[in-house]
């Protein structure tokens, strides 16, 4: 424990007394402590009524300061990570506390008509501001009310309207790879979303026999989507619904050439990794595709162009942006 008087005018008894608690070695000594109050008062401290005690420890979220004296007891806290506001609080309440102290125990001089001194005023409230961050200021004792308040919840749990576009690859639909592009209009929340789209699927051509099969896809898709973990930058969610669109294959070089269309539907069970929370997001998706019915092309004499296999794949990268509503 560190004490000190702040002048050159000798003391019975330091007035100030200061101790540091560990990760707090960074709070002023006594020496300092009283120099900064002497700037504040602007004279030197020849003499305090009482004693006063002051304590800095660190805490998790700042530092706090302790001070005791005959008066009572103060309490002042600032979440910032350096001493220097706490600092500057602690000196200010000292010097508002010897001046309030002083005043009530100071004698009567020569000439002054003795009078019932009217009760003393309440001590003046601790700052409540420090260069850095608010300081918060309460009494010591637990429980006495005017505690801090929490930050407003963020936006990351909002409503937001989202709007996606990337790339993607379908696995065993019309062969064992084809690319495809997709775009998805959504709408969610922290736990569920849900979303409309497209799906395009770049033409593919199959040599069969003496011709070939130029395959075409368009389609649309509705999906729901659960977060299963995460619901901040990023969420993992569970996804599932409908892929539904229209098949075209057109034959050229046999001796007849026809061009068919077909219903294509299959229910997606698909894992998502997605950021969200912000303006610009992502949105990674695998999903198994299980066909309701498999719809293989064939030409009379010749054979199947492709014959799918009973569960496809879609694998999807879409940048997304998004809207709070």
């Amino acid at each position: 424990m560190l004490a000190a008087s702040g002048t050159a005018t000798a003391q019975t008894e330091p007035f100030l007394s200061v101790t540091r608690g560990a990760g707090a070695e960074s709070c002023p000594d006594a020496a300092r402590l009283i120099e900064r109050v002497e700037q504040l008062r602007g004279r030197p401290e020849t003499g305090a009524s009482g004693s006063y005690v002051v304590e800095f420890t660190r805490e998790a979220d700042g530092f706090r300061a302790s001070i005791r004296s005959g008066s009572g007891a103060r309490e002042l806290r600032d979440r910032s990570r350096s001493c220097a506001g706490l600092e500057q609080a602690t000196a200010v309440t000292l010097a508002l506390l010897l001046d309030s102290d002083g005043q009530a125990s100071s004698p009567q001089g020569p000439g002054v008509v003795a009078r019932d001194a009217p009760p003393p005023a309440p001590p003046a409230p601790s700052p409540s501001a420090s260069a850095e961050r608010p300081l918060v200021a309460r009494p010591a004792p637990a429980g006495a009310g005017g505690g801090e308040r929490e930050a407003p919840t963020s936006e990351r749990g909002a409503t937001r309207l989202t709007l996606a576009a990337g790339a993607a690859g379908l696995f065993g639909v019309v062969r064992p790879f084809a690319p495809a592009l997709s775009t998805e209009l959504g709408i969610g929340g922290a736990r569920f979303r849900a979303a409309i789209g497209a799906l395009w699927l770049v033409p593919q051509t199959l040599e069969l026999g003496p011709g070939e099969l130029r395959e075409t896809m368009f389609g649309g898709v509705v999906r729901a989507c659960f977060a299963a973990a995460g619901v901040g930058v990023l969420r993992f969610d569970v996804c599932s619904g409908v892929h539904a669109g229209r098949l075209k294959a057109a034959a050229s070089g046999f001796t007849r050439n026809d061009a068919v269309e077909k219903t294509w539907l299959a229910i997606p069970f698909e894992l998502s990794l997605a950021s969200l929370a912000g303006p610009l997001g992502f949105d990674v998706g695998a999903a198994a595709l299980v066909p309701l019915r498999r719809n293989d092309f064939s030409v009379d004499g010749v054979g199947v162009a492709y014959r799918s296999p009973p569960v496809g794949a879609l694998v999807s990268l879409r940048g997304v942006g998004s809207w709070v509503l």
